[in-house]
């Protein structure tokens, strides 16, 4: 039986390099090429989606709150 490594994949849709009202969307599959997750970026901050379409918002944070969630209590 012959063993085949499937590699994740991600896809970057930018509409120019200057973070504007469009956010850039980066879509996550996992090792079977299934939807994981969506990734959208913009100039006020940062969206997190998740489920079968992307239609469960996990995270929707400007920019200050995002590295406060990222960052360790002190």
């Amino acid at each position: 039986m012959k063993n085949t490594n499937h590699k994740r994949s991600a896809y970057l849709s930018a509409e120019d390099m200057r973070l504007g009202n469009k956010p850039i969307k980066i879509w996550g599959y996992d090792k079977a090429h299934k939807f994981v997750c969506r990734l959208e970026v913009s100039r006020a901050g940062i969206e997190v989606f998740a489920g079968e379409r992307g239609g469960k918002k996990l995270c929707d944070d400007s920019w200050q709150r995002f590295v406060k969630r990222l960052s360790p209590e002190t």
